[in-house]
């Protein structure tokens, strides 16, 4: 069964604000706490192998607009990052804005497998729940489980979910923090670029 045709149980993320008076931490109401899983297919076009949410996402590095609306505040200048996010969830993407950051939990179902793909960016992941093989396109791999962290430098990869199915009925969880790098350069000054195709070369 594709990722597509799974049916993946929302995920719960609670967001903070202040209140413009005081200035104490309050919950966000402004985005509702569910957020959908889709799928994303690599490489595009083909069939989905694996489902995201994306939990948020900023566009600017520092981030920007975390005031509360007030008297020094207008409203179109409040919660700047929290009005980009919200807008993001009607056509949400895994792939990361160019200019800030995105938190992306992914789910690989039993027996499935992302293909090679390279991002420009620069990844940092955890091992939510279930083990995955990450390959790189060198050949290298390493097996990870539950708990281990990786980061993930503009390189080319493929994950392989080898969850056994006593373990979360073998789904693969990973949660990921993408953020955006200057190009990568080779010898000769070649450019290492965002390449989604990856596997459809390598066949």
């Amino acid at each position: 069964m594709s990722a597509g045709q799974r049916q993946t149980e929302p995920l719960r993320r609670i967001i903070t604000t202040h209140d413009p008076i005081s200035g104490r931490a309050t919950f966000c109401n402004t985005v509702g706490e569910q957020v959908s899983f889709t799928g994303f297919p690599v490489p595009p076009g083909k069939p989905t192998t694996s489902n995201y949410a994306l939990a948020y996402s900023t566009t600017t590095f520092p981030v920007q607009g975390l005031s509360p609306p007030s008297s020094a505040i207008p409203m179109s200048k409040a919660n700047l990052d929290v009005k980009h996010y919200h807008s993001r969830l009607s056509d949400p993407s895994p792939l990361n804005p160019s200019t800030g950051t995105s938190c992306t939990i992914i789910e690989v179902p039993p027996g499935s497998a992302v293909p090679m793909h390279r991002t420009v960016t620069l990844d940092y992941g955890v091992v939510v729940d279930g083990t995955t093989e990450l390959v790189l396109d060198s050949g290298e791999k390493k097996s990870m489980t539950k708990g281990d962290v990786f980061v993930q430098r503009g390189t080319a990869h493929a994950w392989r979910n080898m969850t056994e199915k006593h373990d979360n009925s073998g789904i693969l969880r990973v949660f990921f923090v993408f953020q955006p790098i200057e190009q990568v350069r080779l010898e000769g000054g070649k450019v290492v670029d965002q390449d989604l195709n990856l596997s459809l070369r390598e066949a």
